[in-house]
């Protein structure tokens, strides 16, 4: 997986989120020698040109079947200030994500902190929380979306 990835390598990385195309975003998986294994991501947002960007170490990577892989990781930075919801992941958070591949793709099969109180992906499909939730809270149930994970693309860049 190291490498940079994408919903759609055909947008810019920042390009400005749009209800019905989405946003742009790069995810970039880096093993470097000296430093501990990486994931950076880049996201566009609703401002025009603006993008956000973060960084998520990997502690663990476990191949659990041919197709599979399990990761442990912690997103770096400040609670709150990449997004200020709270029933999203922030950082200090360990969570634990199974990838599985789809041809030359892949796909977020699970996503869910080390404490499973938050949820994004299970049986690889999305979750959110109930559409009544405060931004400030954290839900004791989750819905299961209609729609799969996306399948990511290696982006030439």
């Amino acid at each position: 997986m190291v490498g940079v990835w994408s919903i759609d390598c055909s947008k810019a990385p920042i390009a400005t989120c749009d209800p019905k195309s989405g946003c742009g975003a790069r995810t970039t998986y880096e093993m470097p020698p000296s430093r501990v294994p990486m994931i950076k991501n880049v996201v566009g947002t609703l401002i025009p040109g603006v993008g956000k960007s973060f960084e998520t170490i990997i502690e663990t990577a476990t191949r659990i079947a041919d197709d599979k892989l399990r990761i442990t990781s912690v997103q770096v930075g400040v609670p709150g200030e990449v997004i200020k919801l709270a029933w999203f992941r922030q950082p200090g958070e360990r969570w634990e994500t199974v990838f599985v591949k789809a041809g030359s793709k892949y796909r977020v099969y699970s996503a869910q902190s080390e404490d499973g109180r938050k949820i994004s992906a299970r049986d690889g499909f999305m979750y959110a929380p109930p559409p009544d939730t405060k931004y400030d809270a954290i839900p004791t149930n989750w819905v299961r979306m209609e729609k799969e994970t996306p399948l990511f693309e290696r982006c030439p860049n």
